[in-house]
């Protein structure tokens, strides 16, 4: 009698297992059960700007416009994508079907002898390697428009230190500076920046001196992290972030007037463990933002624009037209009259060159030698420093004009720039490196005429190094060619100097014949 009840319990047990794994087979259509979802049909394609049109690179076939559920029906394929919108940059990105977790499909399979691998021909064994994605667009600059020059500071944190920012599972994450952190916050702003209606020329640690030793801009973006909230959760089978960021990008004009400030606030779920690609995710995406912001834009571009105006001005500085001193025996036995032409700039700051171009004391030199500087001795010799006030300046074109309270100067002789010839010698004349290096003279050559920056200037392999900015270029007739502006400090004898014609030209210079 045992016996045969302990028979039924079996035969009934045996039903019930049968009965449960048929309904799970036919509910989930043999499609995982792992933590309780279905694998994924589709990939859902969002960006920061609605109704961008979405495009199979492939064949150009268009999915629809954002935000939109990609969902092939059939064995799927990876995926490349492109995004466009009018007035903004085209991204691009690449969507990889991978295996999904199969979950308990292989038992279902034995355990039942259901042929779960027709499954394969649908798809239902591979995934798109994401559930969704968020695929920014930035805004272009208009046509013939140009791009507002600013400087990008290091990312400042507003986040007390031990403060708790968020929980891992259950315990709790504390700000730690030196540990979230990063230099690549920075470097990834000022790379995203390319082709936008921003350019950044100084960057981070390096914002006092680009590569070529030059300073234009006076106005600095300086982005301030104000909260952050990481919270770890379980994505996708894998751990991910769902996060959130509150964040400052203030426009600073000659480092304390704030001009612009964009407060803006966004929030992401990020498939990492590493705390660091989580926040560099948040600042990337907040940085789209300002760079599609209009009204932000306009401030910025209205200042910049307004600047320029005044600084340039509308009025004409006349001085006498200058006459090269008579060469009967070369450039070379009157190089030591040239030399009295030329100054050292001095500030708190440190140095740079200029020269006298009237005898009333006018002096050329470049702008970024007396940028934010107020306090300007010109050191005439090594007996004689006079005060020198700013009349004139021109950041776009890194050019200044100052004079200094004199009589009887000897000025040197300003050339025509357009008339140069590729080879012919030259000589530069400035303090380089060291005070105690006044009116040092290299010789060189003219090597080309280059394109910088929307700029034309004079190349040439004369020896030049900080300090040499602001400085003149003579050529064989003692007459000014071009004012020293810039080196390459990764390569030797490439130095490069604005053409004296456009130095007249942008500040409004007159040379009145005697």
């Amino acid at each position: 009698m045992k016996e045969k009840a302990r028979m039924t319990v079996m035969v009934n047990n045996k039903i019930l297992a049968i009965f449960i794994f048929s309904f799970i087979i036919l509910f989930s259509n043999c499609a995982t059960i792992f933590e309780g979802k279905k694998i994924n049909k589709g990939v859902y394609i969002t960006s920061n700007i609605e109704g961008a049109t979405v495009y199979n690179s492939d064949g150009r076939n268009e999915f629809g416009k954002t935000p939109l559920l990609i969902n092939e029906q059939k064995k799927k394929k990876n995926l490349n994508l492109l995004i466009e919108k009018e007035n903004y940059l085209t991204a691009q990105r690449k969507i990889e079907v991978i295996q999904a977790n199969q979950g308990y499909l292989f038992l279902d399979a034995m355990l039942l002898c259901i042929p779960c691998i027709v499954d394969v021909t649908t798809g239902a064994l591979e995934k798109y390697e994401f559930d969704s994605i968020m695929i920014p667009l930035k805004r272009i600059i208009e046509k013939d428009a140009k791009p507002v020059a600013i400087n990008i500071d290091n990312v400042l944190w507003n986040v007390k230190e031990g403060q708790t920012i968020g929980k891992e599972m259950k315990t709790d994450i504390y700000f730690k500076k030196n540990s979230i952190d990063s230099r690549q916050y920075t470097e990834n702003i000022c790379g995203e920046m390319e082709g936008t209606r921003y350019e950044s020329q100084r960057c981070g640690e390096n914002k006092n001196k680009s590569s070529y030793g030059i300073n234009y801009s006076n106005i600095t973006l300086l982005p301030i992290i104000k909260e952050i909230y990481l919270k770890e959760i379980k994505h996708r089978s894998q751990y991910a972030y769902a996060s959130q960021i509150s964040i400052d990008w203030i426009f600073i004009q000659n480092e304390k007037d704030t001009i612009a400030i964009f407060d803006d606030k966004v929030s992401l779920i990020v498939n990492s463990s590493e705390k660091r690609k989580v926040i560099n995710a948040l600042i990337n995406l907040s940085m789209y933002n300002l760079l599609n912001d209009d009204i932000t834009f306009e401030k910025v571009s209205a200042l910049k624009s307004k600047n320029l105006q005044n600084e340039s001005k509308t009025l004409l500085t006349n001085i006498d037209k200058i006459k090269a001193p008579i060469l009967s025996n070369g450039l070379t036995p009157v190089i030591k009259q040239l030399v009295k032409s030329v100054v050292t700039i001095a500030h708190k700051e440190g140095h740079g060159s200029g020269f006298i171009i009237s005898s009333d004391g006018y002096i050329l030199t470049n702008y970024h030698v007396i940028e934010n500087n107020q306090n300007l001795v010109v050191q005439l010799n090594e007996k004689l420093s006079l005060n020198a006030e700013v009349v004139k300046i021109n950041p776009e074109y890194d050019l200044a004009l100052l004079k200094i309270e004199a009589k009887d100067l000897t000025a040197l002789s300003l050339g025509n720039s357009e008339k140069i010839e590729i080879g012919e010698e030259v000589i530069a004349i400035g303090t380089p490196v060291e005070l105690s290096f006044g009116q040092t003279v290299s010789k060189g050559i003219v090597s080309g005429k280059r394109k910088l920056e929307e700029h034309i200037y004079i190349q040439t392999d004369a020896s030049v190094n900080a300090g040499n900015s602001g400085g003149p270029l003579i050529n064989q007739n003692a007459e000014v060619i071009g004012i020293v502006s810039r080196k390459r400090y990764d390569k030797e004898g490439i130095a490069f100097a604005i053409p004296i014609n456009d130095a007249i030209e942008k500040l409004k210079i007159i040379q009145n014949e005697k």
